[in-house]
C-alpha cells in the first residue's frame, strides 16, 4: 500500500449500519498497512479518528462525512489531523492528547472535555460544558479550543489548564457568549472572547488585561483558525484588540486571600527560623548547627497541644470565625476572673450572648483538642450566654474620621461596633423599622430569647449612638453618603430570595418571607406543610409552621439534608418528615409533583 493512497471505509454496507467496534478495527487495519489518508462515510459510528498511532512519527489525516458520532477524535495522538465536514455530536476532542480537530459546522455538549494536548476548531457554535476539566503538562503546548461562534452553558466547568478563544461571530445567544455560569471551579488556564457575558465565576475567575505579547499570540494564531475553517474573509472583522477580553483562573493564593512568599522569603521566615543556618545539612557547613527542634503542626499539633510561648494557635481558636481566643477565656475563669473572660467576648463580636450562646454552632467546641482524648469539648455557650452582664465597653476618644454603614444586620453592626473600637464614628443606615436584620425580623423566637437580643441590641446603642433606620437610599442619597463620609462600608445582605424556575412557583414562600412574616404574626399556614429543601433554614421554617398550626410537615431535598445541631433537632421534634433523594417537576393545587410522578399533598 502506498502512504500517500486516500482508503475510503463507509459506517454502512450492505448489511446495514457497521457497529463502531468494526469500524474502528478497519481504521486501525488501515493504519497498520500504512495509510496516512483515510476518509471515512459515517454513519453515527463514535469515536472515529482517535487513538491512531504510528510507532514512525508519521502524519494521519481522517477526514469525516456523513453524520458524525460521539467523541471524534476521542483521545487523539499527535500527528494526526481530522477534519469533520458537518457538525460534530457530542464530547469532540473527549481526552484528546495531541490531535488537530476541524470541525466544520456546530458542535454539541462536552467539547475538548478532559483534553490534555492538541487543538479543536469549530466554525460554529459549541454546546454545554465545553472546554470542562481539561489539564496541562507544561512539558507540552497546552490544548486549545477555537470557536466562531459561542459556548454553552457551564462553559470551562473546573478548567485545569489549556486556552480557549471564542470568538462571538453569530452566537447562539448575542447576550452571552459563553452561556450560564461559566468557569466555576476553574483553576488553571485561560479564556479569550470577544463579545458580552451574563457574569462568570468570580471566586474562580478574574478578567485580565491583555497584554502585547498575548495579543501577537491571539492575533497571529487567530487566522491560523480562520484558514482551516476556511473563513479567512472575517479576520479584519474580528482581529480588533479592543473587542476581546481575557479571563484566567485565579490562583490557590488569591482563592484564600493570602500572597506567596518568595523563595527568599521562604528560607529567610520559614526554613532558616525553624531549622537554624544550613538547615539540614548543617553538619557539612560552618553554618549555625544547633539541633532542629520537633515542629509541632499539622497532627501532631492537633492532637498534642504544645504552646512554645504562644507560637501556635489554640484548635478552639483556630476554628473560631471571628478568632475569639476561647482558651484564654477559659484560663481566666480558672484564674476566678468570671466578669473578665465574659467581657473578652466584646472585643470580637457586639453579639458575645446571642451568638455564642444561642446562633453558634459552636466550630470552637468541634475543634476543641478534648475530643481527640474521647472527652467532651468545654461548654462555651453557657459562657456565651452570660455576656448580657457584659458592660460596655471603654471607648477611645474619637479619631474624626467619619463611615457609613449602610445595613443594620449582625454583618453591618459588627464592622460598625470594631470600627468604633478603633476609635472612628460609626453611622448605621437599614431599610427595616428594628435594628438587627435577620435576628430581629426572620430567625424565629425559640431560637434566641427576645430579651437576650433585646439586652445585646441596647448595648450596642449605647457604643453606636447614630442609627438610622427605615433608610431607602436613593442614587443621590447614597452619592451624598459618599461625601459626606470618609469611607462607606455595604452590608445590606441577602434581600432577594431565589426561586425555583418551575411550573407553579407562583405558588412557593421564598423561607425569608414566611420566616418574616411569622416573626410579624402575619403570616397563615395549612395543615399540611411541604418544604423544598431540608437544611437548617428550612427546619426553622418547620418549626414556625408548627408553631402556626401545620400538623404534617415534610422537608425534601435531592441529597442528604445538610440540616444539623439544634435546628435538625427542633424541626424533629416538632413532627418533621424528611425525605431525600426527591427532584421537584411542578408545584399545583395539589401539592408538590417530583419528577418521579408522584404528589406530596400540601396546603402550603
Amino acid at each position: 500500500m502506498q502512504e500517500a493512497e486516500t482508503i475510503r471505509l463507509k459506517g454502512r454496507d450492505d448489511s446495514g449500519r457497521v457497529s463502531s467496534r468494526v469500524l474502528e478495527e478497519r481504521i486501525q487495519e488501515a493504519v497498520t498497512q500504512g495509510a496516512s489518508s483515510i476518509e471515512i462515510e459515517a454513519f453515527g459510528q463514535h469515536g472515529l479518528g482517535g487513538r491512531i498511532f504510528k510507532p514512525g512519527g508519521e502524519d494521519t489525516r481522517v477526514v469525516i462525512t456523513g453524520a458524525s458520532g460521539q467523541r471524534a477524535g476521542s483521545m487523539g495522538f499527535p500527528g494526526t489531523t481530522i477534519q469533520i465536514m458537518g457538525p460534530a455530536s457530542d464530547d469532540i476532542g473527549w481526552l484528546n492528547a495531541g490531535a488537530e480537530i476541524v470541525v466544520h459546522g456546530h458542535a454539541t455538549n462536552g467539547a475538548c472535555n478532559a483534553m490534555a494536548q492538541g487543538r479543536v476548531f469549530v466554525a460554529g457554535n459549541i454546546g454545554s460544558r465545553g472546554m470542562t476539566m481539561t489539564k496541562f503538562n507544561p512539558r507540552f503546548e497546552p490544548p486549545e479550543l477555537w470557536v466562531l461562534g459561542s459556548a454553552g452553558d457551564y462553559f470551562a466547568e473546573f478548567m485545569a489548564g489549556g486556552v480557549a478563544v471564542i470568538c462571538g461571530h453569530e452566537p447562539q445567544d448575542p447576550a452571552s457568549v459563553m452561556g450560564y455560569r461559566p468557569c466555576v471551579g476553574m483553576v488553571g488556564g485561560k479564556i479569550f472572547f470577544r463579545g458580552p457575558i451574563e457574569g462568570y465565576s468570580q471566586a474562580d475567575a478574574r478578567l485580565e488585561s491583555i497584554s502585547d505579547e498575548m495579543w501577537e499570540w491571539l492575533s497571529t494564531n487567530l487566522r491560523i483558525f480562520l484558514q482551516k475553517i476556511n473563513s479567512e474573509n472575517l479576520y479584519d472583522k474580528l482581529c480588533v484588540r479592543q473587542d476581546w477580553q481575557c479571563l484566567v483562573a485565579r490562583t490557590p493564593m488569591e482563592k484564600v486571600g493570602a500572597r506567596r512568599r518568595s523563595m527568599a522569603e521562604f528560607r529567610d521566615e520559614v526554613w532558616d527560623e525553624e531549622l537554624g543556618r544550613g538547615g539540614l545539612i548543617g553538619d557539612l557547613t560552618d553554618l549555625d548547627r544547633s539541633q532542629i527542634p520537633i515542629i509541632t503542626t499539622g497532627d501532631l499539633r492537633r492532637y498534642v497541644p504544645v504552646w512554645e510561648h504562644r507560637k501556635y494557635m489554640a484548635p478552639c481558636q483556630w476554628s473560631c470565625p471571628t478568632g475569639m481566643p476561647v482558651q484564654e477565656r477559659w484560663r481566666l475563669i480558672r484564674e476566678g476572673k468570671v466578669d473578665e473572660a465574659v467581657d473578652v467576648a466584646l472585643a470580637f463580636t457586639p453579639f458575645p450572648a446571642s451568638i455564642c450562646g444561642y446562633l453558634c454552632p459552636n466550630l470552637c467546641m468541634q475543634g476543641c483538642a478534648r475530643t481527640a482524648s474521647n472527652l467532651q469539648p468545654v461548654d462555651i455557650t453557657c459562657l456565651g450566654r452570660e455576656g448580657t452582664r457584659s458592660r460596655v465597653p471603654d471607648l477611645p476618644d474619637l479619631s474624626g474620621s467619619r463611615v457609613a454603614v449602610i445595613g443594620g444586620g449582625a454583618a453591618g453592626i459588627s464592622v460598625a461596633w470594631q470600627l468604633r473600637l478603633m476609635g472612628h464614628d460609626a453611622v448605621i443606615f437599614d431599610l427595616e423599622k428594628v435594628l438587627g436584620g435577620k435576628m430581629s425580623t426572620a430567625i424565629p423566637a425559640n431560637r434566641i430569647p427576645a430579651a437576650i437580643l433585646d439586652t445585646e441590641l441596647e448595648r450596642v446603642r449605647k457604643v453606636l449612638p447614630h442609627v438610622h433606620l427605615q433608610q431607602k437610599l436613593s442614587r443621590s442619597e447614597f452619592e451624598q453618603l459618599k461625601s459626606d463620609f470618609d469611607y462607606l462600608v455595604v452590608a445590606v445582605g441577602a434581600r432577594t430570595p431565589r426561586t425555583i424556575p418551575i411550573p407553579g412557583s407562583d405558588r412557593i414562600i421564598p423561607a425569608l418571607t414566611f420566616l418574616k412574616n411569622a416573626r410579624q404574626g402575619t403570616q397563615t399556614v395549612g395543615e399540611r406543610l411541604v418544604i423544598i429543601g431540608a437544611g437548617n433554614v428550612g427546619c426553622d421554617v418547620a418549626t414556625e409552621a408548627h408553631r402556626l398550626g401545620a400538623r404534617e410537615i415534610t422537608l425534601i431535598d435531592i441529597q442528604e439534608p445538610a440540616s444539623f445541631g439544634k435546628e435538625r433537632r427542633e424541626a424533629e421534634h416538632a413532627g418533621a418528615r424528611f425525605r431525600y433523594p426527591c427532584f421537584t417537576k411542578e408545584v399545583t393545587t395539589e401539592g408538590v409533583v417530583l419528577t418521579s410522578g408522584e404528589v406530596i399533598p400540601a396546603d402550603t
